[in-house]
């Protein structure tokens, strides 16, 4: 079997393919695409190469995500030279890009543990279950389960540009039930929770207020997010340059 129709070449090619996606966004839109051309080119050689010379399929994807992973420091230091030419030719787009970048990692800790919290709950009442402490198959299990999956399917679709406002949207449904519901389970299950019930007077305003901050942040964050999908800066900067041949 020719490696560039194997499996494993395209599997690998893929991987890597994503890699260069990651670590060429935020940059100069011309050169990223040059970088992601000499990506290509590059694979092709090398599964001509590994055809030549007898080299497996299998083999040869793993020479090639071998080579990506010990190539991985010089693409990030490529990136930060490209992203320190943007920042000296337009600061003001550098620093929008610092902030983007900043909020974006903030939703998704946030995101992360809000479903973190879901599966530590969902732990509890699987050990409690088999403990028999509980019965199997609850309104309140079922309930922060499917909690658990839509803040699943929320966090994937925050790890994608095109889908993540969609994703922040959802997210606000799970801050509200893995919250409510969770310290609701575990007052039965924890003797931690139940006591804090019991000895802080503010615990309801308390969990009432998370809630509410989680589900304005996740708000905001889609609100933050959904001018982009309007225009972008490169489609902003032609329309500058064609308003100005026009107006000469």
């Amino acid at each position: 079997m020719s490696v560039l129709t194997s499996t494993f070449y395209h599997h690998a090619v893929s991987r890597v393919s994503r890699w260069c996606s990651w670590y060429t966004r935020e940059v100069d839109i011309e050169v990223a695409a040059t970088r992601r051309d000499e990506l290509a080119s590059d694979l092709y050689e090398h599964a001509i190469w590994a055809d030549e010379s007898g080299t497996t399929p299998r083999a040869a994807a793993r020479e090639i995500l071998s080579r990506a992973l010990r190539g991985a420091p010089a693409d990030l230091t490529w990136r930060h030279a490209q992203r320190r030419k943007v920042a000296l030719a337009d600061p003001t787009r550098f620093r929008r890009l610092r902030i983007e970048e900043a909020v974006s990692s903030l939703v998704l800790v946030a995101a992360s543990a809000v479903l973190g919290w879901g599966l530590f709950v969902l732990t509890r009442i699987v050990l409690s279950t088999i403990g028999e402490q509980i019965r199997p198959g609850s309104a309140t299990a079922i309930t922060i389960a499917s909690f658990t999956a839509l803040a699943a399917c929320g966090l994937v679709l925050l790890l994608q540009r095109r889908t993540r406002v969609g994703g922040a949207l959802i997210m606000v449904l799970p801050s509200f039930g893995l919250v409510h519901f969770g310290l609701y389970q575990l007052y039965s299950l924890s003797t931690t929770v139940g006591a804090l019930t019991f000895t802080m007077p503010g615990w309801e305003l308390a969990s009432n207020s998370l809630i509410v901050g989680l589900g304005m942040f996740f708000t905001a964050a889609a609100i933050w997010w959904w001018p982009e999908r309007r225009t972008t800066p490169a489609d902003t900067s032609t329309r500058l340059k064609t308003i100005g041949e026009m107006a000469r």
